[in-house]
Parts: structure tokens; sequence; C-alpha cells
């Protein structure tokens, strides 16, 4: 528990600076199922007096109402027994209580209850401005579908645009947060851990409990009841009834078909329904459509953003059927055998928000492209590239158990000179096994060049 709260410090402080304020504070928090928003909520709550009221997912407005009755008067009077009549009596009585002092309100799952009243957003928006801001009133909005919050909170056709005073996108753990979590671990197990959970702290609780990577892979994904085999199912049919699509379309993408046509040509869908589902799991921050950094590279195709859904759809859901009568173990061994060569392409994610996390560099766009080298004659992709106001930043990313020497340099050198001329460009390679003699001597003198450690990326 502890490690959750040390990922979340930046989050924490900006919650107790809204309270401490003397005004109403409106603050929206979302972010991806399973990341930790709850958590943050609930360890603010152990700290101050406020209501905490979770919307049910699929409830009526009645009975939503009965639940919010619930945790409302039980927080302000002591009893669960109140029922009120509608939701403009809850808000009345919150605000009376806010009054005289310093409370929280927080909704979670915000949009499950504007699916019971669609007609929330506006009648929040009247209490904001003609109640809530009167008062000491800390409103707290949640919810996991980004597309919701984006669009029916945040947005300029929300009733509520304009009023929150913090907005918080809630993120899955670094690199370091996650090496956090696994203190007697050694490098290698952190990132395979990191890059299969994709940071998620829920999923690595799981994986915490065991003293090595590899069983906890082979017993969380690999065996019936497994936390992380059952996981990815009841994730998908929170969101959607006929998850066998997204599946279908998710299992593609993570053997490598990123197109929407080949998709749809191996899947029996239309192009337009393998569409709509990209869409859709992009606004749960699963699948993101390749684009081009500032002009640059083809910008071609989707890929899976998510490392659990990439992890889990190429190595566990062709296989359920095995695992669900305990014959997964071909499928582990299918893992195990092939599992360095899928973290090290998930590693370049990671050096990526590395990068953007520590360069000092004003980088205004940053990514992966891939590009027709002109004179190899060749599709070549570059594991990092951006634009900064200083010029461009490239990298190279080589998860391996031998030192990266000049020649990986003088490629990028290469591929820079191609992509951007003579520009001004800043180097950064990451490399899992550290640098030859050569390289360090060679790029010691030049501050153009960043040599980056894996003990680095996960503060060992």
């Amino acid at each position: 528990m502890e490690a959750k709260i040390i990922g979340r410090v930046s989050e924490f402080e900006r919650l107790e600076k809204a309270w401490m304020s003397s005004s109403f504070e409106f603050i929206v928090i979302y972010g991806r199922r399973r990341v930790g928003k709850s958590f943050l909520i609930d360890a603010f709550a152990e700290s101050h007096k406020g209501i905490y009221f979770e919307a049910v997912d699929g409830g009526s407005e009645i009975s939503q109402i009965r639940l919010m009755s619930r945790a409302v008067s039980g927080a302000l009077h002591g009893s669960a027994d109140l029922v009120y009549p509608d939701f403009i009596a809850i808000l009345d009585d919150i605000a009376r209580a806010a009054e005289k002092e310093r409370i929280f309100f927080a909704i979670d799952e915000i949009s499950y209850l504007c699916e019971a009243c669609p007609q929330m957003p506006g009648l929040l928006q009247h209490y904001v401005d003609t109640v809530f801001r009167k008062t000491k009133l800390v409103l707290i909005l949640s919810g996991s579908s980004r597309r919701f919050i984006e669009e029916d909170i945040l947005s300029r056709e929300s009733p509520l645009y304009g009023r929150s005073t913090v907005h918080m996108k809630i993120l899955p753990f670094t690199a370091k947060e996650t090496a956090a979590m696994l203190p007697s671990w050694d490098i290698n197990g952190i990132a395979i851990a990191h890059v299969i959970t994709g940071g998620i702290p829920y999923y690595l609780n799981f994986l915490a409990k065991h003293s090595t990577v590899m069983e906890a892979i082979e017993e969380e994904f690999f065996q019936p009841g497994g936390s992380l085999f059952t996981e990815a199912e009841l994730f998908m049919r929170g969101l959607y009834r006929n998850i066998g699509t997204y599946d279908a379309i998710l299992c593609q993408l993570a053997s490598g078909t990123n197109e929407v046509g080949k998709i749809a040509g191996k899947t029996g869908l239309s192009e337009a329904n393998v569409s709509a589902a990209l869409s859709s799991l992009a606004s749960q921050d699963i699948v993101q459509r390749k684009a081009k950094i500032a002009g640059k590279g083809n910008g071609r195709g989707w890929e899976i953003v998510d490392g659990y859904f990439a992890f889990y759809h190429r190595y566990v859901q062709p296989y359920r059927s095995l695992i669900e009568r305990w014959r997964g173990q071909g499928a582990y061994a299918k893992a195990v055998s092939s599992i360095d060569g899928f973290v090290a392409k998930r590693m370049e994610a990671v050096f990526r928000e590395y990068v953007l996390d520590t360069s000092t560099l004003l980088i205004t766009s940053i990514g992966s492209i891939d590009f027709a080298n002109p004179v190899l004659k060749r599709n070549e992709e570059v594991d990092l590239f951006g634009q900064c106001d200083e010029g461009w930043v490239i990298g190279e990313c080589k998860w391996q158990n031998s030192p990266v020497g000049q020649e990986v340099l003088s490629i990028l050198e290469m591929r820079k000179a191609l992509l951007v001329g003579d520009d001004t460009a800043y180097y950064y390679l990451l490399s899992k096994s550290g640098f030859d003699e050569d390289l360090i001597r060679l790029t010691s003198p030049r501050d153009d060049i960043h040599l980056v450690t894996a003990e680095e990326v996960f503060g060992r």
C-alpha cells in the first residue's frame, strides 16, 4: 500500500493544496480503469471529512438516488436510513453542510451516474454556479472513460466547461514507481513486470506477492483463476457486450497486423466495425493510431499502447481454452521463449517516457516513427523521435545482453541526417547492458549525446 502512495505523491499533494484553499474547489480526476483513481480518493478521504459515492454501472436513476442517499445521510447525519426524494434534495443537504465546514463530495464513476440521469451535468453546473461556489465544498468527479470526461465534463459543449479548478489524468506508474513496488527484484524482472502490466498498480500488486517474475507470470497469467488471466475478460465486459469483436481485433494488433483493412480481412469484420471498435478502445487508452511526428514518418496503422493488453492478447487470449483446462504449460513456454523480444519492443515506450520526464529540453512532440530510407531502399524505424524548441531529439533503445557500441550511434546519426538534414539534434541511447569504452570515450566531450542506463530508468 505504501508504494502506491509513493507513486501518487504529486497527485495527492495537488488534492491537499485544493483542500487547504479557503474557497470552493471543483476537481476532475480521470484515467484508465485500475490505474488508481479510487485509491487516490480513498487515501485523501482518510484524513478529511466528506462523502464518497460510487455510481453503479447500469443502475436506474431511482437506484442511484437511493445509493447516494445512503452515502450522504451516513456521512452527514450518522445514519444511512434517510432516503432523499431526488438529487436536488441531496445537493441541497450537501450545500447546507458545506456552509458550516470544509467537506468533500466525491462522485466516482460519474459516467454511470450520467447514464442514469442525463441531466446531471446541467444540474451540477447550476449548483456550482449558484450554490456551491458560496460554500466550503470540495467537489470531486472521477471517471474511467477518457472520452466521457473530455467530452461531457471538460469540453466546450459540456455545461460544466470551464468550471473545474483542478483536473488530473492519472497515468500508469513510471518505471521508477514500478521498481518501488518490487524492491527485492532485479532490474530485468522489474522491466518485465512493468511492461506486461503497463505499469498499472493494481496488476503489479498481483505480481509483487511472488518471489520471481517468471513464477508470477505462470501463476497469474497461465493458470485458471489467475488474477491477470481473468482480468482482461472482466475489464472488457465492464465496457462492451460483444467482447469477442474486441478480442479478435486486439489479437491481430498483438500479432503485428495494424491496418484496418488487413484486420477486417483476418477477422471477418467489416472495416467500419473495426474502425469503430478501435476508436472505442482508443477512448480507453488501450490502443492508439500511429501518427507522424512533426510531419516526419509514415504515420499509418494502429498499435496497442497498454502493455497488459499487448501481452495478454499475444500470449494468453489465443490459448484461453487450454489454460482453463490446466493445460497452459505450452502457452507459458511460448511466452517465456520470446519474452525478451516482447520486452525489448515495449521498453521503447518506457524509454520515451523517461526522456520526456527527465530531459531539460523543451520537447513539444515525441514518439516512434518508421520511414523509407532512400539510400538502403527499405523501411526503417526510429525508437525515439521528436521535436523540441532547441531542435530535434532522436534515440535508440537497445534492451539486449551486450554493451552498446559506436555502430549504434553511427546508424542513428545517419538516420538523423536523412530525416532532418543539418538541423540541430540531441541523441539519446538507452542500453540494458551499458556501453563499451570506445562509445563512452567518444561521447564524453559532447553535450548533445546522452547515454542512459537501465539503472537510471528504474532508479536503481
